[in-house]
């Protein structure tokens, strides 16, 4: 409804009263960014279903959606239909971009930070290439993730009794954990109760290469379409059609946290270890 009120609707009045090409050069763009972090379902598929039927009954109208959310089954059966344009974001790696991102922040930190100052003209480049390197394969290509390590590095504690440098705190970065266990547990938490969940998920971390939904119920005896209903609510973690099973979103956290212990929130183990 309000959609229809503050988009819509003045979109089409204003196209009623003269050439749709007048109302702008190029069209106009909405961005919808996390839609999956709306938690009544009913509304993002209003809010879609609503969508569709717009534009299919004003296909002229230059007005575009972009929407950004991780892959949820009520989202992803919704928007998987010709007038969409699906995108898969893992596709396209954003190391280049955390890179620039990081590039930027240690400019500005090292213009402002006499601590930075003093250890640059007596050593050299700080942080190092490799150092750099390291950062940016462990950031994984989360922005929000980069943003918390940079903080880290820069905010210091003087509460401590020994405070450190910028220096000392970048290598403690690389033992640094996402943050995504949660997301992690909450995602896994919906399938749990489906036969067959323990042995699928089991599976998917212990295998040294991916192996397609077929692959997996062969292996485990069991029919592909039970696979297929462990994981269709794990789209956001897990990736799977006939062919492959990828997954996606900090895949170290989830695949090797047996070994490290890392997929723990609060100081809590997390009951899928």
């Amino acid at each position: 409804m309000q959609m229809q009120r503050l988009v819509y609707g003045p979109l089409k009045s204003a196209a009623g009263r003269g050439p749709v090409g007048s109302l702008a050069s190029y069209p106009f763009l909405i961005v919808i960014d996390g839609l999956d972090e709306c938690n009544d379902k009913d509304e993002v598929e209003d809010l879609i279903d609503g969508m569709l039927a717009f534009f299919h009954e004003n296909p002229f109208i230059p007005l575009r959606v972009f929407i950004t959310s991780r892959v949820e089954q009520h989202i992803q059966s919704r928007l998987n239909v010709p007038a969409v344009l699906l995108d898969n974001l893992v596709d396209h790696c954003s190391d280049d971009d955390i890179t620039a991102f990081l590039n930027v922040l240690f400019q500005d930190a090292r213009r402002q930070n006499p601590v930075i100052q003093a250890y640059v003209r007596e050593h050299g480049e700080w942080p190092t290439p490799s150092e750099k390197r390291k950062l940016v394969e462990h950031i994984g290509g989360s922005f929000i993730f980069a943003s918390a390590v940079f903080k880290f590095i820069m905010e210091s504690d003087t509460s401590n009794s020994h405070p450190t440098t910028p220096i000392d705190r970048l290598p403690l970065t690389l033992k640094m954990n996402p943050g995504l266990d949660g997301l992690y547990a909450q995602v896994l938490a919906r399938s749990e109760h489906i036969p067959h969940f323990l042995d699928i998920i089991s599976t998917i971390a212990l295998l040294e290469a991916s192996l397609p939904t077929l692959g997996i119920a062969e292996l485990l005896g069991i029919s592909t379409h039970e696979v297929v209903n462990v994981l269709v609510n794990l789209q956001a973690i897990i990736q799977a059609d006939s062919s492959y099973i990828r997954v996606i979103t900090f895949a170290s956290t989830f695949a090797y946290s047996s070994a490290n212990s890392s997929f723990a929130d609060g100081g809590r183990a997390c009951p899928f270890i």
